[in-house]
């Protein structure tokens, strides 16, 4: 029996604060590493709006210099998530709709996530590789708020669906200039700038909880 599916074919999670709860992915690092005051210092000052992706992104940088690649799933095997994240992504695909990742955090990390639960793409900050398969502190791309609307909307070229077809769920400020490209937009536990650019807005740990309330889906 064929799967009935509704308008949408693609739904954008953003990672740190919506798939990650209580941390984010660099500070969850930076704890294990040994610079957690230093992530924390960014951390405050980017949620403030007084530095942007970018300057986060140089600063943090050099403390993953020599950092094997292969160590990083290790490194987020605790990382505190929300729960139901295998659930949501079987029943999003059993709808025939991609569930990808679209954050601003570092795509290193957001691919350990995207390959531990299925998720089919992600974005994120890149940074360039040595021969040894190590990290080598020195940002190769850079990836800002708007240039989540960049990478969905490559995500459905690709697929032949539009915009208007996609679901983005998300927490704060990097996600309100995709919440406002896209047909529907969630708001996961988030604040009150993102509550309010949001179709609508959910408290919950239980993740898919998105499905009961995303209309058609």
């Amino acid at each position: 029996m064929p799967v009935e599916t509704g308008p949408w074919k693609v739904a954008c999670f953003d990672l740190d604060g919506t798939l990650v709860r209580g941390t984010s992915t660099s500070q969850h690092i930076a704890d294990l590493l040994g610079h957690g005051a230093v992530i924390q210092d960014l951390e405050d000052k980017w949620h403030r709006g007084q530095i942007s992706n970018r300057d986060f992104a140089n600063a943090e940088a050099r403390y993953f210099a020599g950092l094997p690649l292969s160590r990083l799933s290790t490194l987020l095997d605790d990382l505190p998530l929300i729960d139901g994240i295998p659930e949501t992504v079987a029943a999003l695909r059993d709808r025939g709709i991609y569930p990808i990742i679209s954050t601003v955090a570092w795509r290193f990390a957001a691919r350990v996530i995207s390959e531990r639960f299925g998720f089919a793409d992600t974005s994120g900050v890149e940074m360039s590789v040595d021969h040894a398969g190590c990290l080598t502190g020195r940002v190769e791309r850079h990836f800002e708020e708007g240039d989540k609307i960049s990478f969905v909307k490559a995500h459905c070229q690709r697929h032949g669906v539009s915009m208007s077809q996609a679901i983005a769920i998300g927490d704060g400020r990097s996600d309100i200039p995709l919440f406002g490209e896209v047909g529907f937009a969630v708001a996961l536990n988030a604040t009150p700038q993102a509550k309010a650019a949001a179709s609508l807005s959910v408290d919950t740990n239980w993740l898919p909880e998105i499905l009961r309330v995303v209309p058609d889906l």
